[in-house]
């Protein structure tokens, strides 16, 4: 007995969308205005009902290579990174384009195949000559290497640090701390490197209101550990702050421990903010307020500029800038005078 043919109305049925919606996000629609999510599920369903389309000769996929800029040792403890390389990865396999790993053994004839490269980490003023040498298009995920040659998608720190430090200046605090990290290819003669945002604007920030304090700001790695150590450091001292803002929601989990061992009530004897929204902020106790970054709206902007790049060779570099969300949870609280 033949087998019935899976047809887009049995997709758009068990996706709970129509059938126009189904169509459209199969045939990559640039124009369609739906969630990745609505997206993702649409195409899980085809696969799983085995959905076979219809070949067309005008569907072209590009061979778009991935580099990291990032040491797994790095990953492990900052997990932001691990969650935007997978949506990245995860939004080309949608779009059915081929994804080899670039690495530094790579050569200009070893990538002569590939349409183009994101670029996903920390770079080096040598990690960007030799990404030059490859002479593809480069588009940067959450990098800014240099605006003037680079076309790069990334978050408007500057103004995710404003929100955060505006929230904890109604809730009463003026003693604000920080606690962040320093990047390994942090070069001060490196003209690539753009130091972090979050830390300048805080230093900038408070000071044009004459409230920065140079004793609340501990710089480490960007780990737990190093949170931690540094949330310590703060809270030992005679002159602590009453609120501190966290560059990473790792680094805020260490904060965590530290305050359980020296008996810290968060946030009664200090409030915390962290940077990322990484799953399991809403999970700790108490829950995370935090500055979300949304790494599927980024991915899909990355994505969707690699691939303008590719078609148009576009004669200058586009910089996109994605906005953030301060999420507000119970790690912050008015100040008691």
């Amino acid at each position: 007995m033949k087998k019935k043919r899976v047809t887009i109305k049995d997709i758009a049925t068990v996706a709970g969308v129509s059938p126009a919606t189904v169509s459209r996000v199969l045939n990559y629609d640039s124009d369609l205005q739906v969630t990745l999510e609505t997206k993702k599920r649409v195409f899980e369903v085809a696969e799983q009902l085995s959905y076979e389309p219809v070949k067309k000769s005008n569907t072209i996929k590009k061979e778009i290579g991935l580099y990291f800029g990032i040491e797994t040792n790095v990953e492990v403890e900052d997990t932001y990174y691990v969650s935007l390389r997978v949506e990245i990865e995860s939004l080309l396999r949608v779009k059915g384009h081929s994804m080899p790993l670039i690495t530094s053994n790579d050569t200009r004839s070893s990538v002569r195949n590939v349409d183009g490269i994101i670029c996903v980490g920390l770079f080096s003023k040598d990690d960007i000559h030799w990404l030059e040498s490859l002479q593809k298009p480069l588009v940067f995920a959450d990098a800014i290497p240099n605006p003037d040659k680079f076309s790069a998608v990334h978050f408007d720190l500057d103004r995710a640090t404003r929100k955060a430090l505006n929230y904890l200046l109604e809730l009463g605090h003026t003693s604000i701390g920080f606690i962040g990290g320093r990047d390994e290819v942090d070069q001060v003669d490196d003209p690539y490197y753009v130091g972090d945002e979050r830390q300048d604007t805080f230093v900038r920030y408070l000071s044009e209101r004459g409230l920065f304090n140079p004793k609340y700001l501990k710089l480490g790695s960007y780990s737990p550990h190093a949170g931690y150590e540094m949330f310590h450091e703060l809270m030992i001292s005679s002159e602590k702050p009453t609120a501190i803002m966290i560059a990473n929601d790792s680094m805020a989990s260490g904060c965590y421990k530290a305050a359980h061992e020296l008996g810290i009530r968060i946030p009664e004897d200090v409030s915390l903010i962290g940077f990322n929204d990484l799953p399991n902020a809403q999970y700790m106790i108490p829950p995370l307020t935090t500055i979300r970054l949304d790494v599927n709206y980024l991915s899909e902007f990355v994505i969707d500029l690699m691939e303008k790049t590719i078609s148009h060779d576009l004669p200058q570099p586009i910089q996109i800038i994605v906005p953030s969300n301060l999420i507000v949870r119970k790690s912050a609280k008015y100040l008691n005078i």
